[in-house]
């Protein structure tokens, strides 16, 4: 077991140097993905960039999660996995841009107002598999090895 997909997103501004970004989403998630630029406009009107990083390859999502590094890996433990996954069995994990673009990973917690790229992992699990159990237990082998 391990995962499904693996997505990176970042909402940009018009000021945001996109190129950048892209370049980090890239390093990121790995060069086997695939990656989508929608211009749109924000809820309140400004015009805004959405870049999407995504990967449904099971090995290039495991790849993206073991490229947050130990530490992020071991923190994320610490922290409690369970917390971060939703009812559709996606964990989320939110990293700082400014910190990304230097080639560095910072989590960030949900009350943090800075801005983020916004990790989604799709857990595989089953019936009666519990995915906190099944995602602890992949972070752990990426720890091992």
């Amino acid at each position: 077991m391990g995962l499904h997909s693996a997505t990176w997103r970042i909402h940009a501004s018009a000021v945001d140097d996109l190129v950048l970004l892209e370049e980090s989403l890239r390093w990121l998630t790995g060069d086997d993905c695939n990656l989508t630029v929608e211009k749109d406009k924000s809820w309140h009107g400004s015009e805004q960039t959405i870049l999407e990083a995504t990967t449904k390859r099971k090995k290039t999502a495991l790849n993206a999660l073991a490229g947050l590094g130990n530490e992020i890996l071991q923190r994320l433990l610490d922290e409690g996995v369970s917390k971060r996954i939703d009812d559709e069995k996606v964990m989320h994990v939110r990293i700082r841009i400014s910190n990304l673009v230097r080639g560095e990973i910072v989590l960030v917690s949900e009350e943090n107002t800075v801005a983020v790229a916004k990790g989604q992992f799709k857990i595989e699990s089953y019936p009666g598999d519990e995915p906190s159990d099944v995602i602890t237990e992949v972070i752990l082998s990426m720890l091992d090895s």
